[in-house]
């Protein structure tokens, strides 16, 4: 930068506009005001030079600068006068260069139509110039890139290819190293592990060749995530490890949080709880004092099934507990934004209905005026005037169509906010009353109940026994309350927010049946967004719920076994969900057993569900209450 500076002051016409641009783009990362104090030099110069390329140069430097300080709005300002100047002399190189960095902006703006768009007009530029050698293959990745924000990965990994041949064949090592980086994260998200290993790796020592070192640990990452998704736990230890030191070293406190975590994952296969335990609290340090929101619930949720697979149950049922409210916070958070964003779209449409009918007036105004000076000449040319003036009614009665069909539109918008927004906080106002009217009613009862106990002699057994039992009952109801409530809170539950709750129940009943172990068992290919109908979500959990009370009632009494268990396993097939609820204990004959209260409600819900149920049992052989409901076809991965 200094010898740019000083030979900038020995310098005159082009030569020291291309400086000016190059010190203008230097600065444009660390100081925007100085950059752009460069570029305006340098445009000046180039103005008094009368020389219009120079001109388009330096306002393509004005902009550099604000898109780098993401001041998108001057960015594109400055490219589109840019662009006007090298079309006007035909420099096509600029041009495609000029597109390009709209496509980056538009990008950047969530405007991925528009992007692409520019993006493929530059590369057919590139293209028909030669096939340039760098600049083509950057396009092609840029078009990946917008790709892979949409999700749309064999399209990504299509132009990352592209990309990829074309920098093999001019022997570019920096944009092979970067390419094949970039392939290898696109096979890991389509769980292609072992292809996402190999590209990962050849990237990684790509980038230490070049000495651009602060970039392995990125890739080291991807290999640990990819060798412990096949089940190589000692080599992705290795790999995590050497990830942490280098993100360590270089203060990467962002990607350091997320490696702790698949760290302590990856302890936990070990079964090495205290140390995955250690590395995630650790996470949690950096995690709460950088406000890294998406990275703290995973840690939690991580920490919390970990401290229930050591045993430790009271940790866990609290860890849970504190990851559930950190879950709905941030979902409160973008449901806040969502209705923002809606409320932005109605306001948008408002004003574009209050200008339409401005420009209806000003319609309006023209065609009366037009009407008095057609008039002044009508003796000239009634029949033309009588012929003019049917076409311009015409023409208007058109206009109050258009109109009406806006307002209608727009009515029918209002209309449907209103109504989303009234069902919602009626929603919440009952739920609220749930919460603070019954839930406090009930937790004055229980604290009711525990101070007649302590105030009865020791005589009176019988009494503090029938207490106890109805302060049980009592906080049994406030659970269900809760779990109501938490059902009415929302439209619709994933199965990850069902998958907790039935988690933290399971904990629940662990901690008070101390005697029986409780498994819970997920096919882990089940999407944790595939999402239920609050209706589903709830009869899906009251259900399973159910049968594990009934379990917990009957099926022990007469137990002789070493160990009595309770198995809870939910499976997904193409067209099924599959849950199964079976115990060990002493079992029944069904045919002779008279159908009660729960599991007539069982059936209920089931088949509320479109399900089907089967309940099997046998005297000495436990019980197993199997159903199964359909999967949505209508929901997308």
């Amino acid at each position: 930068m200094d010898s740019l500076i000083t030979v900038s002051k020995q310098q005159k016409g082009e030569a020291l506009v291309l400086t000016l641009n190059e010190i203008s783009w230097q600065y444009r990362n660390i100081q925007v005001d100085s950059a752009l104090w460069y570029a305006k030099k340098a445009f000046k110069v180039a103005e008094l030079l009368g020389d219009e390329k120079l001109n388009a140069a330096a306002f393509n430097s004005m902009a550099s600068a604000f898109q780098a300080n993401a001041v998108y709005d001057s960015a594109m300002y400055y490219h589109k006068k840019s662009l006007k100047i090298n079309k006007g002399i035909g420099d096509s190189i600029a041009i495609g260069n000029t597109l390009n960095n709209l496509g980056i902006i538009n990008d950047e703006l969530g405007n991925f139509e528009a992007s692409l768009e520019n993006y493929f007009k530059a590369l057919r530029i590139y293209e028909n110039n030669g096939n340039d050698q760098k600049l083509v293959p950057m396009v092609l990745s840029n078009i990946g890139i917008v790709y892979k924000k949409q999700e749309d990965y064999d399209k990504v990994l299509h132009y990352y290819q592209q990309a990829l041949a074309i920098y093999k064949n001019s022997n570019n090592v920096f944009g092979i190293t970067v390419t094949t980086g970039n392939i290898g994260s696109v096979y890991l998200r389509l769980k292609k592990f072992q292809e996402a290993i190999t590209y990962a790796e050849n990237a990684a020592q790509g980038y230490q060749e070049l000495g651009y070192t602060r970039y392995v640990p990125y890739m080291l990452n991807n290999i640990a995530v990819a060798q412990d998704s096949l089940g190589h736990f000692e080599k992705a230890e290795k790999s995590y490890e050497k990830a942490i030191e280098l993100f360590i070293n270089d203060g990467n406190d962002y990607e350091l949080a997320n490696t702790r975590i698949g760290y302590a994952k990856n302890q936990s296969n070990f079964k090495r709880y205290t140390k995955a335990i250690s590395e995630l609290q650790l996470a949690l340090i950096t995690i709460q004092e950088k406000d890294f929101k998406e990275f703290e619930i995973n840690a939690l949720k991580l920490l919390s099934e970990i401290y229930f697979k050591e045993g430790n149950f009271e940790i866990a049922y609290t860890t849970q507990q504190e990851y559930i409210e950190k879950k709905e916070a941030l979902f409160q958070i973008e449901k806040t934004k969502s209705i923002l964003e809606l409320e932005s779209k109605y306001q948008s449409a408002k004003k574009e209905k209050e200008l339409s009918v401005q420009k209806a007036k000003l319609a309006e105004n023209q065609l009366e005026l037009n009407k008095k000076n057609y008039i002044i000449y009508s003796v000239l040319g009634l029949a033309f005037l009588l012929g003019l003036i049917g076409y311009l009614l015409n023409g208007r009665q058109k206009l109050k169509n258009k109109q009406l069909v806006k307002e209608g539109e727009l009515k029918t918008a209002l209309v449907q906010i209103e109504t989303q927004n009234r069902l919602q906080e009626q929603r919440l106002r009952i739920s609220r009353d749930l919460h603070d009217n019954i839930g406090s009613q009930l937790t004055f009862i229980i604290s009711t109940i525990d101070t007649l106990r302590y105030g009865l002699k020791s005589g009176e057994s019988v009494i503090k026994d029938k207490l106890g039992d109805l302060g049980v009952f009592t906080k049994t109801t406030i659970n269900e309350l809760r779990d109501t409530i938490w059902a009415m809170n929302k439209e619709s539950i994933t199965f990850e927010d069902l998958q907790n709750r039935i988690n933290n129940f399971i904990m629940t009943a662990n901690k008070v049946s101390e005697k029986i172990k409780f498994d819970f068992d997920v096919d882990s290919e089940i999407e944790s967004n595939y999402t239920f109908t609050a209706i589903e979500g709830i009869n899906l959990y009251r259900v399973i719920q159910e049968s594990v009370n009934n379990a917990l009632k009957y099926a022990f009494i007469n137990s002789h076994n070493k160990t009595d268990k309770i198995e809870v396993s939910i499976n997904k097939s193409i067209d099924y969900f599959h849950v199964e609820i079976t115990d060990n204990g002493g079992g029944f004959n069904p045919a002779k057993m008279a159908i009660g209260n729960g599991m007539a409600n069982i059936k209920k819900r089931v088949e509320d569900m479109n399900g089907v149920l089967n309940l099997k049992s046998q005297i000495g052989h436990g019980t197993s209450v199997e159903f199964k409901i359909p999967v949505n076809q209508d929901y997308e991965n």
